[in-house]
């Protein structure tokens, strides 16, 4: 097993980090979206076993992260990939590689910040220190059929002018065959107060994704309509802590997500706007699973009631009755044409149909999709 990293800078391949990958892989690609509290950690395990730590959880809350990485059998992390330099982020930096060695690269938005998080984060990492450049790609089982590839199309601000640490936000997306997904930290959608309207820019060089870690933990400022009819996600994932004093994620954000039938799994409850039971599922650590060459893909989570379910990516036809009409969930505000993708979201036992519109509900946004 051999990876190709495709940036200006070579990086020599590190046979130590194959040892503890096989103990991970599982023939897919995984993506476990970590309960991290009121922050971000995510791990990629390609089907192969290399390993891509997405920020690494919250300053002086670093047992959930060392405590899931522990669980699953990590030993080292192949590379890191931070979003940006808030503590919510990266304030785990130097608890998680003091267990789980970085063996080849940590990549970032460059420059600097003024925060001894920052500074514990830059020692941390040391020479594997890299600044992400626009375009660049890493390619992970690279001598396989089916490589993972990692693409930055964005970062500092996206030619916007911004000294707001959360809209230099580094854009990554994640790309197997026929899947995508976008982790972008804490971009804004919106221009208020220090924020800038990053999202808008962005969308069209993310283009449509089947996964969508929500951008700000669900904040009021992320998330326009723009970048939802954009980028059409089918599964959102909001990681925000319990109670928190943010009131992330907020009636707002998620209002937008719902009605662009985004179906949402939280890691907790958070400290804003209830969960709708209609279109969200609170789990605890969100685990997302991709087949090689596979037409669906599957979510599970590890909170309560651990049913997996698929979603078929975009690229898939969504079976329907060929004299319905229209598709609704029972409990939802909004209905669907049946052709749109987002039926496939609704869940059986709230699945409904017909050849007329339902009453007292709304249009879902540019239907079909």
């Amino acid at each position: 097993m051999r990876f190709v990293v495709t940036v200006v800078v070579a990086i020599a391949l590190n046979v130590a980090s194959l040892v503890p990958a096989a103990q991970l892989q599982n023939g897919k690609l995984q993506i476990h979206f970590m309960d991290v509290g009121q922050g971000d950690g995510a791990l990629l395990v390609s089907p192969s076993g290399e390993t891509v730590l997405f920020d690494n959880g919250v300053r002086n809350n670093c047992d959930k992260p060392l405590s899931y990485l522990q669980q699953l059998g990590v030993v080292s992390i192949d590379y890191h990939i931070t979003s940006h330099y808030h503590d919510d982020h990266i304030g785990c930096a130097d608890d998680v590689f003091d267990e789980f060695p970085l063996i080849n690269a940590a990549f970032d938005r460059g420059g600097s910040y003024n925060s001894a998080t920052y500074r514990r984060y830059v020692t941390a990492v040391g020479a594997k220190r890299r600044t992400a450049t626009v375009g660049q790609t890493l390619t992970l089982d690279a001598e396989s059929a089916t490589p993972v590839s990692i693409h930055f199309p964005a970062l500092n601000g996206a030619g916007i002018a911004t000294t707001n640490e959360n809209d230099l936000s580094l854009v990554a997306m994640v790309r197997f065959g026929a899947f995508d997904a976008e982790i972008a930290g804490d971009l804004s959608g919106f221009k208020e107060s220090s924020y800038e309207d990053i999202e808008t820019p962005v969308a069209p060089m993310v283009g449509q994704v089947e996964v969508y870690k929500v951008h700000h933990h669900g904040s009021r400022y992320s998330s326009n309509d723009l970048w939802l009819n954009t980028v059409k996600p089918m599964v959102g994932i909001i990681s925000a802590g319990e109670d928190n004093t943010h009131h992330h994620p907020t009636a707002e954000a998620t209002e937008r997500l719902h009605q662009a039938g985004v179906r949402l799994f939280w890691t907790t409850r958070g400290g804003g706007v209830d969960p709708d039971p209609d279109f969200d599922v609170v789990g605890g650590n969100i685990i997302v699973e991709v087949e090689p060459n596979a037409q669906v893909f599957a979510v599970r989570h590890t909170s309560g009631s651990q049913a997996t379910v698929q979603f078929p990516m975009w690229n898939a036809a969504t079976p329907m009755p060929a004299a319905t009409t229209f598709a609704w969930s029972r409990r939802s505000k909004v209905y669907h044409l049946a052709t749109c993708r987002y039926v496939s979201n609704i869940s059986p036992d709230n699945l409904a149909s017909g050849t007329a519109a339902p009453a007292g509900k709304t249009l879902h946004q540019n239907c079909p999709l």
